[in-house]
């Protein structure tokens, strides 16, 4: 790792202004899912890896959902700071979801490494990042308020671990993650969409 001092998820820095979080999907969409996410977490591997493919080609390509990934790096993790400080530099160049897939896909590796920041920076080459860029964010930590902003709002949500979901603002409460068949139907309970037709009105002779 650099010389500067360790990233944690008590490093403080001015937390940045605008909207939280990183969307995929319509401003518009009816149906608005945060999911509250540590990039070291393995049930949060497991979701981004199994899960988030589909809920990208069955759900988000209905127009009816917006997702928006928060940033929550666990107090427990040491090395989670580092990718979400990565994934937030990938973000400033529109490429933060190439870089989220390339952290969870190779999560294992990482976080096993004396200098995640290696693997970290391999990630964002081949995401295609500028890396001169990437590198200069990564040094100054200039995103690091991005992460704070959403680890804020969480923190202020009293969230029990990670992944945590909210549906238009009310939590999950299923003992694991919610399936994407789970939220399709939820999707639609929301949207009417899964309503029989209505009968057409008989009219009188």
């Amino acid at each position: 790792m650099n010389h500067e001092p360790p990233l944690t998820a008590e490093t403080t820095a001015p937390i940045a202004p605008g909207p939280r979080g990183v969307s995929l999907g319509p401003d518009s969409a009816p149906v608005k899912i945060m999911e509250f996410s540590d990039f070291e977490c393995p049930w949060c591997g497991q979701f981004a890896t199994l899960q988030m493919p589909d809920v990208r080609q069955r759900l988000l390509s209905t127009g009816k959902v917006q997702w928006t990934f928060m940033n929550f790096p666990l107090n427990i993790h040491a090395k989670s700071p580092y990718a979400h400080l990565a994934a937030a530099c990938a973000n400033e160049q529109g490429k933060f979801w190439e870089m989220h897939d390339l952290i969870y896909q190779h999560q294992g590796d990482w976080t096993e490494a004396s200098d995640p920041t290696r693997d970290l920076a391999d990630y964002a080459t081949q995401a295609g990042l500028d890396r001169g860029r990437y590198d200069a964010c990564m040094k100054t930590r200039s995103a690091w308020g991005h992460v704070l902003a959403d680890k804020a709002l969480g923190d202020s949500l009293h969230l029990g671990g990670t992944p945590t979901f909210f549906i238009n603002g009310r939590e999950w409460k299923g003992n694991q993650s919610p399936t994407v068949d789970q939220l399709i139907h939820i999707t639609d309970s929301l949207t009417g969409a899964g309503a029989p037709p209505a009968r057409p009105a008989h009219s009188r002779s």
